[in-house]
């Protein structure tokens, strides 16, 4: 399975305060809410939960957001577009995105770090399956691990979160 991002980076990732990990977190899912808005948009799905869960992120960065965590997360949960009901890659990707706002309001809940390894996992699904869809006839082996793993949207994701601790470090 694809690595995304090495041990080294992801301990550095974990040393951080509280609110650089939600900070992290919250880019991670800015770049991948793209796909939850083109699904919503497509298939004329709700995303008020999650343009709420947003907001609060934010404002939690502050310090401004008083909202019961654990209920936002459920609330999220629940509003998550089942990826089987809607059977499409789109589907799929949207449901990642919706679970990285769950994962973040999971850590706001709880401050657990496995919420943001969590998040890095749907990240790095959404990126694989992205990489494989360009492959026709697709047969899972080693030929497919080595493609993704060379494609260019896997190599420029790989530095963005080193890029991100790099500098969450010199704050």
């Amino acid at each position: 399975m694809l690595k995304l991002i090495s041990e080294e980076t992801i301990a550095r990732l974990l040393s951080l305060s509280a609110n650089k990990k939600v900070a992290f977190m919250l880019l991670l899912y800015e770049r991948m809410a793209p796909e939850l808005r083109a699904f919503a948009s497509t298939e004329k799905f709700d995303l008020f939960c999650v343009q709420r869960a947003r907001e609060e992120f934010w404002r939690s960065l502050t310090g401004d957001s008083f909202v019961s965590w654990s209920q936002l997360r459920e609330d999220i949960l629940g509003a998550a577009p089942d990826s089987e009901v809607f059977g499409s890659l789109a589907a799929s990707f949207a449901l990642n995105a919706a679970l990285v706002a769950a994962e973040i309001a999971g850590f706001l809940a709880d401050g657990q770090d496995n919420h943001i390894l969590e998040a890095i996992g749907y990240a790095r699904d959404s990126l694989h399956a992205k990489a494989t869809m360009e492959m026709e006839g697709l047969v899972y082996n080693k030929l497919v691990d080595d493609y993704v793993e060379a494609h260019p949207l896997v190599q420029q994701e790989r530095r963005y979160p080193c890029d991100l601790i790099s500098k969450s470090h010199q704050i």
